[in-house]
């Protein structure tokens, strides 16, 4: 693969892991008094208008999911149990064991660096809790955007950002939401991290590399006139 002049790199199942049953989705409807499975099923229905915009915040989802619920809450009471328990919503998600160190040894060899992801706006705070942001160069989320990858726009706003072209850049992700098919229909070469996800072997066929880890990517990516 030849040497790229920049990384689009996608956010969750490859810089970090979300725990579909973390804190926050207990202690929430409990403190709400709803019911948890029922109020959980409406939270994720609401999943794909968080990260297109629509629903615009994580309190406007947790509002929404009590109304489709059936136990209404009033926003004042919502809005003062998501700010008790935010913290154990990005408590939830973990950093990649090797996310660090694959961002600054990129970084540091010189390349341009994205987070592109489909994600609701409560993945913004998340890239500073985390400590991510100041490790690239540019982010380019969903919700800011009103489009879902793989629609094109969302890479072409980060290979703007970037100032590179399709043909010198690269996309590195899980192969979630079909991203790698997105990125190679624009001109990206694509590298799979495989996670052993539901899509993973679905996505492999839009793949011109698959590593195990983002190590094993950032050795490909770095391995200047490899095959």
């Amino acid at each position: 693969m030849r040497y790229p002049a920049a990384v689009l790199i996608d956010f969750y199942d490859t810089l970090v892991h979300a725990r579909p049953d973390g804190p926050f989705y207990r202690a929430v409807p409990t403190a709400l008094g709803v019911d948890r499975d029922l109020w959980l099923a409406c939270y994720r229905k609401l999943g794909r208008a968080a990260m297109l915009g629509i629903v615009p915040d994580l309190t406007t989802r947790v509002w929404i999911a009590c109304q489709n619920a059936g136990n209404p809450v009033d926003r004042d009471t919502v809005s003062a149990v998501v700010r008790e328990h935010v913290a154990s919503f990005y408590s939830g998600v973990r950093l990649d064991q090797h996310a660090v160190r694959a961002l600054d040894t990129l970084r540091t060899a010189g390349l341009r660096l994205a987070v592109v992801s489909n994600a609701a706006s409560a993945s913004g705070q998340l890239l500073d809790v985390l400590g991510l942001r100041a490790r690239v160069d540019t982010v380019v989320m969903s919700f800011s955007l009103g489009v879902l990858k793989p629609d094109p726009r969302i890479y072409r706003t980060a290979l703007d950002a970037l100032g590179v072209s399709p043909a010198d850049a690269v996309f590195v992700g899980d192969g979630g939401d079909c991203e790698l098919l997105g990125a190679r229909r624009l001109g990206l070469r694509t590298v799979l991290i495989d996670r052993g996800l539901p899509h993973t072997e679905a996505s492999r066929a839009d793949a011109d590399r698959v590593c195990t880890d983002l190590d094993g990517a950032v050795r490909v990516l770095l391995a200047n006139g490899a095959g």
